[in-house]
Order: C-alpha cells, then structure tokens, then sequence
C-alpha cells in the first residue's frame, strides 16, 4: 500500500516537472488535447441493478429491481508534457503527449428492494466512492487544413491510482455497512474531433481494472462536446455510459450484491485554461 502511494506521488511530480518543460513557449491550442487548464465537473448518476440479498433472508424473490439517481464529481489538472511542434517536439507536429491528475467522486444514491415471504420485508443499499490518479494521454495531431473539421486527433490513455469505497444498507431492518480501499487503473482510447478552434468532439471507449476482489472490471463509453470560449473558460456537456458489473458486498450470513445492469452520467464540465 505505502509503494501504491508512493508510486502515484512520484508519477505526479513528474508530471508536474514534465509539464514545467513542456508549456515554457507558447502556442496556438485547438481542442481539449495539447491544453493546460483545470477542470470541474458535476453529474447526475443514474443505474439500473438488482439487488442480491441471502436466501435465508429473502428465500423467495420480490421486487429487487432498483433505479436509483446519485451525483457524480471530478476535479482534474490537465498539462501538456510534449506539445506537437513545441520544445523536444519541435520537429515532430504530428504528436504529443498530456498528463493527467484527478480526483473521483460518485454517489449511487438508494438501491432499493422489497419481498414479501416471512412478512413484508425492504431492503436499501447505497455506495460512495471516491479517490485520486494520475494518467497518461499520448496522441496523434493530423491538422486538415479545413475550414471544419480543422484537426482529428487519435489518442490511447492509462491510468492508475487508490480507491475508496463505503457501503451502507438495511436489510430486513438489520444495519450493515462495509468500506475497502485499493489500488485501480484503466486504458482507454478516442478520438478528438476539432470542428472549430474554440469546438471540439470527443468520443472514448475505457476499460477500468482494480486489484480487489469482490468489486469487478468494467467498461465504460463516454462522449464530450467542449466550447472554448476563449483561450482561457470552456464549458462542455458530457456522457458516460456503464456496462455493469455485479460487485459482492459483506460476508457469509450477510452476504448480499449488486448486480448493477447499465448506468449513465450525465453532466457539465467548467474549465479554466492557462497559457505561457
């Protein structure tokens, strides 16, 4: 654990460092990628799950389909390590790299469930999460020369950090709440469309991974539509579609689950951009 911690400490200073380097000279940005800026972000998160209780609690089934709505955050610095045409890259325009750090937060809101046999029974689940990583963004830069469409840049990502997780539930009036803690990483990869200098597009495919057992591998797709402003305040809308998992919560008698089906968040980003 102190290693984990370590490692995403000296992964962040080195970027910091790198980035340092990177933006010392100006120059033209067009899109999110080759930016510097800090972004926050504010969703509604909204799931479709079953929820799984032990047998002898609900030997027989009910209503154990829930769709709750919770609240999603993020806070991210986003800085260029290499600039396409800029510094170590001043004779390459035709890629770069970005680095990442962020911080996650997600709230499921209530997962609930009822039954009937022994007696009308309910049960409520819910899960907070939160935690911080540091990521990579390499990418290609092929500038059109259009009027639209100014610039398609491919990219790969990966990333690696902690996670927290609580969960708290009430079964058949019985108080159970768990929390764990681990190490978690993901890659990814997209494609940002630069329509105009000032919007760009941004669909991306993820796969998320963690060294827990009990809590699943996932995958997630996502689109952005981002407005500069100026050079300086940008406002996007943004989606992120959850393919589901089933994530075991508890032990032996109070064993129970999350089979979560799909989930959607939705929101808004509000960014900040920083030019040298």
């Amino acid at each position: 654990m102190n290693m984990k911690k370590l490692l995403i400490v000296a992964v962040s200073l080195l970027l910091a460092g790198a980035s340092a380097f990177a933006w010392s000279k100006k120059s033209e940005n067009t899109g999110n990628l080759g930016r510097m800026y800090i972004s926050i972000s504010g969703a509604v998160d909204s799931s479709k799950a079953d929820l799984k209780v032990p047998t002898n609690i609900a030997p027989v089934g009910g209503d154990m389909k829930s769709t709750p709505t919770g609240a999603y955050g993020q806070f991210m610095i986003n800085a260029p390590i290499f600039k396409p045409g800029i510094n170590a890259f001043r004779n390459i325009k035709w890629a770069g790299v970005d680095g990442q750090i962020f911080f996650n937060y997600d709230y499921s809101g209530d997962y609930k469930a009822s039954w009937t046999s022994g007696g009308a029974k309910t049960a409520t689940i819910s899960r907070s999460q939160y935690g911080i990583f540091a990521g990579l963004t390499p990418y290609l830069n092929f500038e059109t020369g259009l009027p639209f469409l100014k610039a398609v840049k491919p990219f790969a990502n990966g990333y690696a950090g902690y996670l927290w997780s609580d969960y708290d539930a009430t079964i058949a009036g019985a108080d159970f709440s768990t929390n764990s803690n681990y190490f978690a990483y993901g890659v990814g990869a997209g494609v940002e469309f630069v329509i105009l200098d000032e919007l760009s597009f941004t669909p991306m495919w993820q796969w998320n991974g963690n060294a827990e057992s009990g809590i699943p591998c996932y995958q997630t797709v996502s689109a952005e539509l981002a407005y500069w402003m100026t050079d300086q305040f940008c406002v996007s809308l943004f989606w992120i579609h959850n393919f589901g998992g089933e994530y075991g919560v508890g032990s032996g008698s109070s064993n129970y689950s999350l089979d979560i089906k799909h989930g959607d968040i939705i929101g808004a980003k509000f960014k900040i951009g920083f030019l040298r």
